[in-house]
């Protein structure tokens, strides 16, 4: 597994960059690092608070693309760490250690979110959830909530969403569907709603994002039948986990974010085309073609910098960004772009999280512990409203 070694500032980056220093180029930032048990850790799922970027570190894909194994991870023991990158001096911090190497720890940490009370709250997906402070490097681990806890959010009041992928057994295939579980900040389990969209198929909750404007939260779901038949699902519910409705098929929803106070997005895939939906308060949602969805690409990740600027982030490298000005909306894309050898024949990756600063556009990249720079662009283009 990836050890950042304490105190090592220096990065590998395409044209190298010094702290602190202005970063008007693309780059791509690498993590000093060492390989144990056999395992190289990556960076997935980020999020990002008082500018530091908090990434789990995973060998989840590499292991799956290596043997198509989805448990193929936990063949071998070892640590569970997250990364920290910091924004500003575009250094990787040490990273926090949330649970020491030992036999019976075999699962990584996949989803992040840095949360206002000063945690960073973590899942592992096969092993338990639970949070880890910064500053103390205090850790406490939710065992009681069971497996297959997936990805999270922040809810209304400090609670906490977070989706379970499946039954909660850690098994290669849930018995029973999956759900939304609204927690507590100490990680005590307020309400649990099991999710269903088609008899005879699991539904297995992926994304959750809650709506402060409506109070409502979204999920989507992939509804397996079998190998060869999966479906996808969306559903809304009350802040109480109320169900509102349930939406099996087209469009599918690849994934929601609302700001607390601004903008909202959503992003599906209809017939095969992507779409953009975008709501600013107190106006009309804008809907827009984003033209055909390639193969094998996702939108993975909505995150909001401090101006209220959405940055939506694709496996591809893709990221739409969004923003309010006095006039309306406006959006610009950027494309990252991988070194050699995370792309094909030599090896494979995904971007997953992405973060914008006023002169930047940040994310992580699914190939060892990277970062992705970009300059913020130049030209943005106004977004017509509704006819």
């Amino acid at each position: 597994m990836i050890r950042i070694r304490a105190g090592a500032l220096c990065l590998f980056v395409v044209g190298c960059v010094s702290a602190g220093a202005p970063a008007p180029g693309p780059a791509v930032l690498r993590a000093p690092a060492a390989v144990d048990a056999g395992d190289a850790y990556s960076a997935w799922f980020a999020d990002e608070r008082d500018g530091v970027v908090y990434f789990g570190l995973s060998d989840f894909w590499s292991a799956y693309w290596a043997t198509g194994d989805p448990l193929a991870e936990l063949g071998e023991p070892g640590s569970q760490q997250i990364g920290r990158f910091d924004l500003a001096s575009e250094t990787f911090l040490p990273p926090l250690l949330v649970r020491e190497a030992g036999p019976e720890v075999r699962a990584s940490v996949w989803d992040v979110l840095a949360h206002p009370n000063g945690w960073v709250y973590y899942t592992t997906f096969y092993e338990e959830m639970g949070r880890v402070h910064p500053a103390s490097g205090a850790v406490e681990r939710f065992s009681s909530l069971g497996a297959g806890l997936n990805e999270l959010a922040l809810g209304p009041d400090g609670r906490i969403f977070a989706t379970r992928y499946g039954d909660g057994s850690g098994e290669r295939r849930s018995a029973s569907d999956g759900a939304l579980v609204a927690l507590s900040p100490e990680g005590r389990r307020l309400a649990e709603i099991r999710l269903h969209a088609r008899d005879g198929a699991v539904t297995a909750a992926k994304s959750v994002a809650f709506d402060p404007a409506s109070g409502h939260v979204f999920v989507n779901a992939d509804v397996i039948r079998n190998a060869s038949d999966v479906q996808f699902a969306s559903f809304e519910l009350t802040r109480d986990l109320s169900l509102v409705s349930a939406r099996l098929g087209d469009p599918e929803l690849l994934f929601a974010g609302f700001a607390p106070d601004g903008l909202g997005v959503r992003v599906v895939d209809d017939g095969g085309r992507l779409g953009l939906w975008l709501r600013e308060p107190g106006r009309e949602p804008v809907r827009l073609d984003l033209g055909p969805r390639p193969p094998q690409d996702f939108a993975q990740d909505v995150h909001f910098a401090p101006d209220g600027t959405a940055a939506i982030a694709f496996w591809s490298g893709r990221i739409e960004l969004v923003r309010a000005r006095a006039g309306g909306l406006e959006r610009a894309r950027v494309d990252l772009e991988r070194p050699s050898e995370c792309l094909p024949p030599e090896g494979r990756s995904l971007v997953y999280s992405a973060f914008v600063t006023p002169d930047a556009v940040y994310a992580t990249l699914y190939c060892g512990a990277t970062i992705l720079r970009a300059p913020l662009p130049a030209d943005w283009q106004p977004v017509a409203p509704p006819d």
